[in-house]
């Protein structure tokens, strides 16, 4: 079949602009030939999330990580664990053990979000000789242990598992096998049921991984006091996953650190356009985060779960100025000097996460500016502090519009309480405003600049917060 003559420049563009930014971003690393009309068209992104590790946009993560390739039948359950995930997240010394005293090093474009404590940060050595004398005690017990469960007979290679069977007894015969406290009484007994077989096969399994990688340990500690090589080959490991699937991008030689790898792809995706990449939602969720200089974002909103003013100060490189105010902005809160930041008192929805449990938090909300502002986990009101608040935008002009959300406590079957705090304000809103028109669950206090503040509670369509309590300046008439 035909393909037919290739998109000109322009329709290329038009193309690209419209379609999903994980497409636009595999096709441009594999089809150099439209790299340059990729570059030129903004790329839009709904959600992106950093850590020191990984990027991650529209759900779609794109990971480097360390993995160790160990010969043909040595290889530890936990290094096929790291092959599929990755996690492997520590660069490794000339002996191939994790190097912690290079976690934090900054290099040129990192991004330091750490709090002011964590700047400073003392890894202990590890106790390599503890840890060899530690193996060489348990490997030949660990050996012992497969035997005695080989001796009762070959290893079934499959079951069919009755209805009848107790997964609890199952876990129970592999548990007994396992930590080898073991008598011939209590294996008579054991193999009379028609669990046994399978916690058998079971404890097999796990025994043989707990020999595997203890010989690993062992190898590569003997490598290291001899002058030989390490007992396994190391590859960077560039991955790409979602909820659902995995997709190994490439394995190359383990020559780069960890951050320049993760820089090559995303100098590849992100430096050299044209225009900022436009993001919704940008969500830093590590304390370092490896960006490429050269990237520029356009921003809306940022969820961030540290010392969000050392955030603005640190991102700044990369955030263009004009994001600013943003549409919204979700933080926790250990300090209050926080809420003086202009780019804090600017955004238009604040939303207000985990916080320091002392934090006074009536006096903080009498005075922000915010035209939205949503306070999560919320247990600290009293109703004579939540009655000054409405008092307070009763009398203070709120523009029409503004909103304040407050997370009602359920009870322990995660129903509304009936006789809960909502109830005793509703009762004080009627006793100190005459005026007021109350509903079901709401209240309506007339305002005299001719709109109304709505009292209500209120679905948030969050699962873990499902009701609000929420303050809402609206037209008169409603």
């Amino acid at each position: 079949m035909n393909p037919g003559p290739p998109l000109a420049y322009d329709s290329l563009r038009t193309v690209l602009q419209h379609m999903d930014p994980n497409l636009r971003i595999r096709l441009s690393i594999n089809c150099p030939s439209i790299r340059s009309a990729e570059k030129a068209v903004p790329l839009k992104i709904k959600k992106l999330e950093y850590t020191d590790q990984s990027f991650t946009v529209d759900g779609k993560k794109y990971k480097v990580g360390i993995y160790k390739k160990y010969p043909e039948g040595m290889c530890p359950i936990v290094e096929n664990d790291n092959k599929f995930w990755g996690r492997l997240a520590t660069d490794l010394d000339q002996h191939g053990y994790e190097d912690w005293q290079t976690l934090d090093k900054l290099r040129p474009g990192d991004v330091n979000l750490r709090c002011s404590n964590d700047r400073v940060r003392v890894y202990q050595e590890i106790n390599e000789v503890g840890i060899k004398k530690k193996e060489e005690e348990e490997l030949p017990e660990l050996q012992e242990q497969l035997d005695y469960v080989e001796s009762f007979g070959p290893m079934a290679t499959s079951f069919s598992f009755d209805e009848f069977y107790s997964d609890d007894m199952v876990e129970q015969i592999t548990s007994y096998f396992v930590k080898g406290y073991t008598s011939e009484d209590l294996s008579a007994y054991y193999s009379t049921l028609q669990e046994f077989e399978h916690g058998r096969d079971r404890a097999y399994e796990e025994l043989k991984d707990k020999i595997l990688e203890t010989k690993a340990i062992l190898q590569q500690w003997y490598a290291r006091r001899d002058g030989l090589p390490v007992p396994f080959e190391s590859y960077i490991m560039f991955t790409i996953s979602d909820r659902y699937t995995k997709k190994n991008i490439e394995f190359i030689r383990y020559e780069k650190k960890l951050h320049e790898s993760l820089n090559y792809l995303m100098h590849k995706i992100f430096e050299n356009r044209r225009h900022p990449v436009a993001v919704k939602l940008l969500i830093p969720q590590s304390e370092i985060l490896r960006l490429t200089p050269g990237l520029r974002m356009q921003i809306e909103e940022m969820y961030f779960d540290g010392e969000v003013d050392c955030a603005f100060a640190e991102l700044a490189p990369y955030i263009e100025e004009s994001s600013y105010p943003l549409k919204c902005l979700k933080i926790s809160v250990w300090d209050t000097a926080v809420f003086q930041h202009p780019k804090l008192r600017s955004a238009k929805h604040l939303v207000v996460g985990r916080s320091h449990e002392e934090i006074r938090w009536l006096p903080i909300l009498l005075n922000l500016e915010n035209h939205k502002v949503s306070y999560l986990e919320g247990k600290w009101m009293t109703v004579d502090d939540f009655m000054t608040l409405i008092r307070h935008w009763v009398s203070c002009g709120k523009e029409l519009g503004a909103s304040f959300s407050y997370t009602l406590e359920l009870t322990e079957d995660e129903y509304l309480d009936i006789d809960g705090f909502h109830k005793e304000v509703f009762k004080e809103i009627k006793a100190q405003f005459k005026n007021s028109i109350s509903g079901h669950r709401n209240a309506n206090i007339p305002i005299d600049n001719g709109t109304t503040l709505k009292v209500s509670v209120e679905y948030s369509r969050d699962e873990y917060f499902p009701y609000n309590l929420v303050l809402q300046i609206l037209p008169l008439e409603q």
